[in-house]
């Protein structure tokens, strides 16, 4: 039987009262900081997410002709998968060397597994299927439409991303960029298990957990591409009952990007090193229950980061970010309505109401607890759309040092609790508060009061 993991998706956060905050109703005044949040707290809940079990059995790709002289194993590597799925399910091991191959799709029952020491190299651009033009290229590895499915081991897949990433950067440029493919890509699946593998060198984002999936999880994976290769996200997210635990990340785009109909989320225990951050957005509709927890920054852009616009949003909402570490981030809290960044206006009053559509962004109740940030070099943003103020945001126990002060316009409620204080080098603690109620914090100095 399939293993079935219960996960808490939200951490309940009792206020004094336990009542709801009625959103349309008129801003309090500010009130003295206390121990609980003044807020109304995300709902408590749980979800599943099942693993899968494979059937015993192995198939070796050597026994499929799979050599590591050759210049091509994508057919061996397919007939051992195949006939792992002819005979019910088993796992097909890739064994230590240096595998070249192209495209490859698992089937139901089947896991891959890379040996220690073991290489799948992906085919060089201009030999991989596709590579050169704007047509959508298959994924290296395909797990689209399956169910109970896993890729595991202490192998590596090298995506030989270099000549792709020149390639890509030369045909946008002429105005035709060419397409290039995930190293993992699914839609449409379910029980899905990635687990300790490394994936380096990237022609285009590492992971990507499309629409229509459930109950995925990613553990003990290394990713990393050059801070410079461009659009390799290391995990792209568009699915409900997704676990990603213990994952090291380095990439040229985001690290984790969460997109419209992520829901029930969690992330625990990752580092995240170069990279746009722990993002949800651009395409923000739909999104809520997301946890994160226990998670450690170094040089990232940004960290906590919700980007998003007035034609690819909608409500994103419970969202807790805790016991959370960044050094060297340079925007610690970026939470920006306006995307991308030249859209943002020059002024605070610089943008006017608009009518509310099903696309306006529409963020509320989201909980930022024992968070530590050094070296920053903004203490955060927080902006929003004049139409639509972003609703309930508690800093609890938050501590951030930066070079400038937060921005925060259009924010209808943002406690700051237990200690908070923000910390700066050059001018205030907050830049700008425009049309915003703050409570709980110096505006000038940072302190807590």
């Amino acid at each position: 039987m399939k293993k079935t993991i219960l996960t808490m998706a939200a951490v309940c956060l009792l206020m004094a009262s336990c009542s709801k905050k009625d959103e349309s109703s008129t801003i309090a005044a500010p009130a003295p900081a206390t121990t609980t949040p003044a807020s109304n707290p995300p709902i408590l809940s749980t979800f599943s997410v099942s693993t899968p079990s494979i059937p015993a059995g192995t198939f070796n790709i050597t026994s499929y002709g799979a050599s590591t002289g050759s210049s091509n194993n994508t057919t061996a590597v397919q007939n051992a998968i195949n006939a792992a799925s002819t005979a019910g399910g088993g796992t097909v091991v890739v064994p230590s060397g240096t595998f070249l191959c192209g495209p490859i799709a698992l089937k139901n029952n089947v896991g891959l597994q890379l040996s220690s020491g073991s290489t799948l190299k992906v085919l060089a651009y201009g030999t991989y299927p596709g590579s050169g033009g704007t047509a959508s290229v298959a994924p290296f590895i395909n797990l689209g439409g399956l169910t109970n499915v896993m890729i595991s081991g202490s192998g590596t897949i090298e995506g030989q991303g270099s000549a792709w990433w020149s390639a890509y950067t030369t045909s946008k440029a002429a105005g035709a960029a060419i397409a290039r493919p995930a190293m993992i890509g699914f839609t449409s699946a379910s029980t899905v298990e990635i687990s300790g593998i490394t994936i380096q060198n990237a022609p285009n984002g590492h992971i990507g957990i499309g629409q229509n999936n459930n109950s995925v999880t990613v553990s003990g994976v290394t990713l990393s591409s050059p801070s410079t290769s461009p659009n390799t996200d290391g995990i792209d997210v568009w699915a409900t009952n997704v676990n990603i635990t213990n994952c090291n990340i380095s990439c040229g785009d985001d690290n984790i990007a969460m997109n419209s109909n992520s829901e029930y989320v969690t992330i625990t225990g990752c580092t995240f090193g170069t990279g746009h951050g722990l993002s949800i957005g651009s395409y923000a509709a739909n999104v809520d229950h997301i946890t994160v927890n226990s998670c450690t920054f170094n040089g990232t852009d940004n960290g906590v980061h919700i980007k998003s616009n007035r034609t690819r949003s909608g409500t994103v909402q419970y969202l807790t970010y805790s016991n959370i570490t960044m050094t060297n981030v340079a925007d610690p809290i970026n939470l920006c309505e306006y995307y991308p960044d030249n859209t943002i206006p020059s002024t605070a009053s610089g943008d006017t109401a608009q009518p509310i559509t099903s696309t306006t962004p529409v963020w509320k109740h989201i909980t930022l607890q024992n968070i530590t940030a050094t070296g920053a070099t903004t203490a955060g943003i927080l902006w929003a759309v004049p139409e639509k103020p972003m609703v309930d945001l508690v800093f609890d126990n938050v501590k951030i040092t930066a070079t400038k002060g937060m921005t925060a316009n259009f924010i209808n409620g943002a406690s700051f609790i237990n200690g908070s204080k923000i910390t700066v080098s050059s001018g205030n603690a907050f830049v700008s508060t425009y049309n915003s109620t703050i409570t709980g914090i110096n505006l000038t100095t940072g302190a807590a009061q």
